[in-house]
């Protein structure tokens, strides 16, 4: 009876505790009326069921365990110590989880946890969010529940868990609990960005390890389709003259290729954007073209690396492609141009141990990768590296080393990252209205990305200093996008397929081709990168490359994108059309880019036609992936 009673008032503190660290979530009601405090208690019961269910779970399998246990004191004693050290740690960790929700965007799963060599990197984004309060409330809420267990079972009298009447109140309150919970969440948290809170973290991390031991963790849509469908990801059955070729009248160019770290083509200036944020890069376009469709794929740099480099689609999972595969077959840029004399090299000043990505590069065709260990600086700004200042500088030192010989660099700068750190002693811009929904952070992110930029101009300068202005081709895009609570409630990177989350800038600077400014409406993506530098400078894509040159009039009118976080979203956009998919809901979106660029009128169901004929060909994105990795063993 003894221990009965423990289990009960256990899982009972549990699910008490685990309640209101979903109230600290929500954070206070809006006003101290009536009709406030009742939406609240609907939002809080709409987020906090499933913990209440959870809770419940434990004690029925303490109590299975202890009907098992039978009359051996000594097991009797285990189970009952473990359902309460269950409990102290599952509190713990519910209110670790929400810090990290806050911080991320969600709960911790297996694949975030498989990256935990690179913990170390994750310091300065953790510590953004993290005050001394923080700390506090972690330590002492366990301390807290195991408290309140000892208090109840010293003062409340009766059997287990008190007299039958307690025991039916309590049992009252459960139902009622969870049921006014399902029906708040079904009508006012399913189509709410941030509904993935309403889950038991525990519950998230062990389906996330599960599902990840238990298979490949890919995607799977069911539906019919066409062999026409799967075209847009195999290699091109043609290939045309390079542009570059044919424009050349010298050696063949330099290559610069640079990779801003979470920059999305809404707040920069290329794209006309609302903020001044890249005057440098905005002046250069006068000698270049500007793509305002172009796209990543994820919003995860790792995946961005895969694609862009080797013109290949990530494996659609939750796993980072260059830990995964980090041989992955595949022709490499870098390979192409080091194969015709370039000189080659891979920069950047964070650090190449993230993912593998040094793994990844290794025998990719560069001749130095060069990470924040090698370039000329000696202190890092962040967990994430240095500032960026460091990789453009090693990038001019590589332009003057033997200007006589073709170049081909990469660079993929870091600044941009969250927490999105100022170099101490620059001032500070004040780009963001007070109004604007995550001010602070959009304001300090734009700082940075405006730093970046002026740095950049350092380097357009070098290469016109050192005479290779018409024999030089300058790329600049971003690996994925970044969010700031509007026009969607998402913060961060990877939780959306909105464009904000995937519309990166593509600037491409030739003034040898391009003698005034150009724009390029063409929807075009990541995979597309490869064979358009190629393109322009003048040699033949690799036969294995899957995407195609945005500079082929028969470049087919669509990209494709993901969400793989604890769930799948798939997405394409076609013409003016962006159709997405999420599979854990089963529901779909559908946006006229045209007349709705900010995606808020979501017209699927009046265009139930397009919509089928949209998902086609999202089944066949996940067929031909799945087929293409199923062929290859991760190493």
């Amino acid at each position: 009876m003894t221990a009965r009673r423990r289990l009960f008032w256990a899982s009972a503190w549990l699910a008490i505790v685990l309640v209101a660290i979903k109230a600290y979530y929500l954070g206070t009601p809006a006003a101290p009326t009536p009709r406030a405090i009742l939406d609240y208690a609907r939002d809080l019961t709409a987020v906090s069921f499933v913990d209440v269910v959870g809770a419940a779970a434990l004690w029925v399998c303490g109590t299975v365990a202890l009907r098992a246990a039978k009359d051996r004191p000594r097991a009797v004693g285990a189970v009952t110590a473990a359902v309460i050290a269950a409990g102290a740690v599952s509190s713990l960790y519910a209110l670790a989880s929400v810090f990290f929700f806050n911080v991320f965007g969600g709960f911790l799963t297996y694949p975030l946890l498989a990256l935990v060599g690179d913990v170390h990197m994750l310091r300065s984004s953790v510590a953004a969010q993290v005050s001394p309060a923080t700390v506090v409330a972690l330590a002492a809420t366990p301390l807290v529940y195991a408290a309140l267990l000892a208090a109840t079972l010293r003062l409340v009298p009766g059997g287990y868990g008190g007299s039958w009447r307690a025991h039916a109140a309590v049992f009252v309150l459960f139902v009622v609990w969870v049921i006014a919970g399902q029906q708040s969440y079904a009508r006012d948290w399913t189509t709410r960005r941030d509904r993935q809170v309403a889950a038991n973290a525990e519950w998230v991390f062990v389906s996330s390890w599960w599902q990840a031991i238990t298979g490949d963790g890919g995607v799977r849509m069911a539906g019919a389709f066409g062999d026409v469908d799967l075209a847009d990801f195999q290699p091109p059955p043609y290939h045309l003259a390079p542009r570059g070729r044919r424009a050349a009248t010298r050696r063949p160019p330099n290559v610069i290729l640079i990779v801003l770290e979470s920059v999305a083509a809404r707040w920069t200036t290329l794209n006309h954007g609302a903020y001044d944020s890249t005057p440098h890069l905005a002046a250069e376009a006068a000698h270049g073209l500007v793509a305002d469709n172009f796209y990543a794929h994820i919003g995860r740099s790792s995946n961005s690396l895969g694609s862009i480099l080797l013109s290949t689609f990530p494996k659609l999972d939750f796993r980072d492609l260059t830990d995964e595969y980090p041989r992955l077959p595949g022709t490499s840029l870098a390979t192409v141009l080091h194969d015709r004399g370039y000189r080659t090299a891979f920069l950047t000043p964070s650090d190449l141990d993230w993912a593998d990505w040094r793994g990844f590069l290794d025998h990719r065709g560069f001749d130095q990768v060069m990470d924040h260990h090698r370039l000329p600086c000696a202190t890092l700004l962040s967990s994430w590296g240095m500032e960026d200042r460091c990789v453009v500088d090693g990038m001019i030192q590589l332009v003057e080393q033997d200007p006589a010989r073709p170049f081909f660099m990469m660079a993929w700068t870091q600044q941009t990252h969250h927490p999105y750190e100022p170099t101490p002693g620059v001032p500070l811009i004040d780009f963001v209205p007070a109004a604007v929904t995550d001010a602070y952070d959009l304001n300090r992110y734009l700082n940075v990305l405006h730093e970046t930029d002026g740095h950049l101009a350092r380097l357009f300068e070098a290469v016109r200093r050192a005479g290779l202005e018409q024999d030089t081709l300058i790329v600049v895009t971003g690996d994925h996008g970044q969010a700031f609570g509007e026009p969607h409630d998402s913060y961060m990177q990877g939780r959306t397929v909105y464009e904000e989350d995937v519309n990166v800038p593509l600037l491409i600077w030739y003034p040898r081709l391009y003698r005034s400014a150009m724009r390029s409406a063409t929807i075009s993506s990541h995979v597309d990168l490869a064979p358009t530098i190629a393109d322009i400078a003048g040699f033949p894509a690799a036969p294995d490359w899957q995407g195609r040159s945005l500079l082929d009039p028969a470049h087919p009118p669509r990209a494709y994108f993901y969400v793989a976080e604890d769930h799948f979203t798939l997405a394409v956009r076609e013409g003016n059309w962006k159709y997405i998919f999420d599979l854990r809901e089963g529901t779909e979106e559908l946006y006229d880019l045209t007349r709705d660029p900010t995606e808020q009128h979501d017209l699927a169901a009046a265009q139930p036609e397009r919509c089928t004929r949209l998902r086609q060909r999202l089944t066949a994105w996940t067929d031909a992936n799945r087929r293409r990795y199923d062929a290859i063993s991760p190493q």
